[in-house]
């Protein structure tokens, strides 16, 4: 039986949940990491959220992107219970690539780092799993570190 190529920095980055969390990343970071995955066991879940203005638009995002069962609540308790359970999207590990995140940050601030914090202790939470549950921003974030191209 022949064996597996050992995955590649990118790839083992991503595979280990204790590096993961929240990240800003340029472009080509994120094609990268989106590529590293290939057909690995990961959930890609890709978010354009330029469009939400409120916190109401962010939440009816997030349930339509991570295909929230029906009796989700619409509020900050109910989007950190579902992205915390997730039984419904079985994965080795998630990658959440958030984009268009500068209109928001505009528009409704207060309710976007409201949802960033859910976002960081979700991550926190998966991580303790030893889940690997990556959050890549396409805008700088206080709560998010940088994200290199390179592993």
């Amino acid at each position: 039986m022949p064996s597996l190529p050992p995955p590649s920095p990118m790839e083992a980055r991503l595979l280990d949940a204790s590096r993961s969390g929240l990240f800003c990343a340029q472009p080509t970071a994120i094609s990268r990491a989106v590529r590293a995955l290939g057909d690995s066991d990961f959930r890609l879940v890709e978010l354009d959220i330029k469009g939400a203005r409120d916190r109401a638009t962010l939440l009816q995002a997030f349930a339509l992107a991570f295909e929230f069962p029906a009796t989700f609540g619409h509020n900050l308790d109910a989007l950190g219970d579902s992205l915390g359970d997730l039984s419904w999207l079985p994965a080795g590990g998630y990658l959440l690539v958030l984009s268009g995140c500068a209109k928001p940050i505009e528009h409704c601030k207060a309710d976007f780092d409201a949802i960033v914090e859910v976002l960081d202790d979700v991550s926190a939470e998966w991580r303790d799993r030893g889940t690997p549950f990556w959050v890549l921003f396409d805008q700088p974030h206080p709560r998010a570190r940088s994200f290199m191209a390179s592993a």
